[in-house]
């Protein structure tokens, strides 16, 4: 089935070769460009193989599509075996030392957003015997915390002992500001809790950390919802782009937090109507944000859990937003088999999620966050377009096709429910 005919503008893309990337132990951070010498070496050699086969005309059309998919595996996995043969040229002890240390600033910037210290500190320079008396912290701990983020150059310090926060530090590390990443440098927290045991994980795969959704504590949701929020504001506008939702009506975001994804496909689209589907308390936090942002007339809010509950019925369009990685391939067989029951005949299903090759490097931002999902789920992972594809067509999906590459969780997987 052509994507146009499914409501998709963007025509399908094959599973991504591999590229030669450096190790980034960030997942925000952007991979390496792959070597000119790829770029022109793997099409040149793909062309040559489909000239000398079609010279010859041994092979059917399928067969030499075929011949061509093995070569193109055949030299992604060369270029896997160089990748690694290579790695002593890049890697060096004074960078593997940096690497092993980055852990000390990154932990003093969380201390500081878990004390909410940019917020004390916004337009009021402050000493700290003053932030002690009034908070009750222990002096030693906090002038030493307060002398580091100055050497770091987060705050600022005076000869006299008083600490202040520039103004636009303050706009991304306090609730308030109004380009706050506050909530994702939160989320960081749980995630450096959870990465704690990675190594026993490994070794035993056990670890006492993993929770549900429902075990969250408050603040531990809060900083988790905010976080999606965070990362979606500047993801979601293009993500909704790139899909032609003309065909569309009305849209489940299953798992929808905030509904940032879907004020985003509605912005796109006003033609269009939305419900947002999440835990209960989750669902309170979406309803003050989308009535602020004056979406609330065009979006539905119904509370449920995804894993134990129908969905909602009555739509053409459900988006899976980061949603998949969080469950093993059976939990999410279970999710799609809810989703094909609520979807109309005819509509369509699209996931959002990072999608790795086959030899599960590529992305490299999704390689390391499989590791995050090994720390803090019992099932999680990146999973392949060809893992996906199987697990949503055994459920009954078809036309399955990669609509959108990327390499930071911005790949798209589009199906249908036939009519």
């Amino acid at each position: 089935m052509e994507t146009a005919a499914i409501g998709l503008h963007h025509k399908a893309h094959p599973t991504p070769a591999v590229e030669l990337t450096r190790y980034i132990p960030n997942p925000a951070a952007a991979p390496m460009i792959a070597p000119m010498t790829y770029l022109i070496a793997r099409p040149l050699l793909i062309l040559f193989m489909v000239i000398k086969l079609t010279s010859r005309n041994r092979l059917s059309s399928r067969r030499l599509k075929t011949h061509i998919s093995c070569e193109q595996t055949r030299v992604g996995n060369t270029l896997h075996k160089q990748r690694k043969f290579n790695m002593p040229e890049k890697w060096n002890a004074e960078r593997l030392l940096e690497m092993g240390g980055a852990f000390q600033s990154s932990r003093i910037l969380l201390t500081a957003a878990e004390l909410d210290l940019f917020a004390k500190l916004r337009g009021r320079p402050r000493t700290v015997q003053d932030l002690c008396e009034s908070e009750g912290w222990y002096p030693r701990g906090l002038r030493i915390i307060m002398d580091a983020l100055a050497a770091i150059g987060l705050l600022s310090r005076t000869s006299d002992g008083y600490y202040a926060v520039d103004e636009p530090i303050a706009e991304w590390l306090t609730q308030e500001g109004g380009k706050t990443i506050l909530p994702m440098i939160l989320h960081r927290v749980s995630m450096w809790n959870s990465w704690s045991y990675l190594t026993e994980i490994v070794r035993t795969g056990q670890t006492p950390y993993y929770s549900t959704k429902n075990q969250r504590s408050k603040e531990d949701m809060e900083a988790f919802i905010g976080a999606m929020h965070v990362i979606g504001r500047r993801m979601a506008g293009d993500i909704a782009h790139s899909v032609d939702l003309s065909r569309f009506h009305r849209l489940l975001d299953v798992g929808g937090a905030t509904g940032t994804y879907a004020m985003a496909f509605l912005k796109a689209a006003p033609h269009m109507k939305a419900t947002v589907f999440d835990l209960p308390r989750v669902i309170e936090m979406a309803r003050k944000k989308i009535t602020e942002e004056g979406f609330i007339d065009r979006v539905d809010l119904v509370a449920g859990d995804y894993m134990t509950d129908e969905l909602p019925y009555g739509h053409d369009l459900a988006l899976l937003s980061a949603i998949i990685h969080s469950n093993s391939r059976e939990v999410n067989r279970e999710l799609f088999r809810r989703v094909y029951r609520s979807l109309d005949a005819g509509g369509s299903i699209l996931i959002r999620d990072f999608v790795m090759d086959l030899t599960r490097t590529y992305p490299a931002d999704g390689a390391v966050f499989a590791v995050n999902m090994l720390a803090a789920t019992a099932g999680g992972d990146c999973f392949t377009f060809q893992e996906i594809r199987e697990d949503l067509e055994q459920v009954g999906f078809r036309g399955v096709q990669m609509t959108r590459e990327g390499q930071h969780m911005d790949q798209l997987i589009e199906a249908v429910k036939q009519a």
